[in-house]
């Protein structure tokens, strides 16, 4: 016969949920140490490398020598933009499952202790509302995709994308500047919407594998 576990009390309790909170609290710093140092690689690649194609635009006079090594160097970026978005928002999303498990057991400390309640100033609700609002964000819309990381990573790859695009146009289709800027735009447009488009695929992927026990619709027992 199989022994059943001791249950354990109450003061054993609030240890594990206090490791668990810690636990889940170094994950978040974790990632969002990771983030900062991929977007700041990132970013620096792209800077340094647009210093390097000026250079070389200066000294070939706009030649041949510039056009293929732009035509080599953008794409290369573009490829180093795409993974860092992915994997920027995976840190984001790694970050706010995080988030979440730690509201969660700031309601676990509210319902044992609801006194304490008004003491918290973060949220308790597990769901992407309350992570929001420990953010400060009281409105989740498309703009917030924007002032995110991924997002920010999301732009300047879009922007690489159409340079490349123009680039391609003026060098192989030879035409006009007019052309080229209105293909670039194009560009930038059809990168924007993918990117968006992978943002709302993962981030209904992950919605749907977290259960939302204490969403902020509901209010607490104690709440009036």
């Amino acid at each position: 016969m199989t022994e059943q576990p001791a249950k354990a009390s109450d003061s054993e309790i609030l240890q594990i949920l206090t490791t668990e909170h810690n636990n889940l609290q170094a994950i978040r710093s974790g990632t969002i140490y990771e983030s900062a140092g991929r977007t700041t690689l990132y970013l620096g690649a792209v800077s340094s490398s647009l210093v390097a194609l000026a250079f070389i635009g200066q000294i070939s006079e706009m030649g041949n020598a510039f056009i293929v090594f732009a035509l080599i160097l953008l794409p290369s970026l573009i490829f180093l933009g795409v993974v860092t978005f992915i994997r920027v928002y995976q840190t984001g999303t790694e970050d706010m499952v995080a988030s979440r498990g730690i509201n969660r057991i700031r309601h676990y400390y509210v319902e044992v202790a609801p006194q304490l309640e008004k003491y918290f100033i973060l949220s308790s609700h597990d769901d992407m509302k309350g992570v929001l609002a420990n953010m400060g964000v009281q409105k989740q819309g498309w703009w917030q995709l924007f002032v995110s990381t991924h997002g920010l990573v999301g732009v300047i790859n879009s922007i690489l994308a159409a340079v490349f695009a123009g680039l391609v146009s003026t060098t192989f289709l030879n035409v006009t500047m007019a052309l080229a800027v209105a293909v670039g735009i194009i560009v930038f447009a059809i990168s924007e919407l993918l990117h968006f488009r992978y943002q709302n695929t993962a981030y209904e992927a992950s919605e749907k594998n977290l259960k939302v026990l204490f969403p902020t619709e509901i209010n607490h027992p104690t709440e009036g």
